[in-house]
């Protein structure tokens, strides 16, 4: 599972699906790559 939220703790994102071991990285890009998945804004 992959999870973001604000500094005061609402979750934006959330990406569940994954079991077991998997490295970090392959789980960002599948969220990323998704059609309306993670959307990665600079401030």
């Amino acid at each position: 599972m992959l999870g973001f939220c604000t500094p005061d703790i609402h979750f934006v994102y959330v990406l569940p699906g994954w079991e077991g071991s998997v490295v970090d990285g392959r789980v960002l890009q599948d969220a990323i790559s998704r059609r309306y998945g993670l959307k990665v804004q600079g401030y």
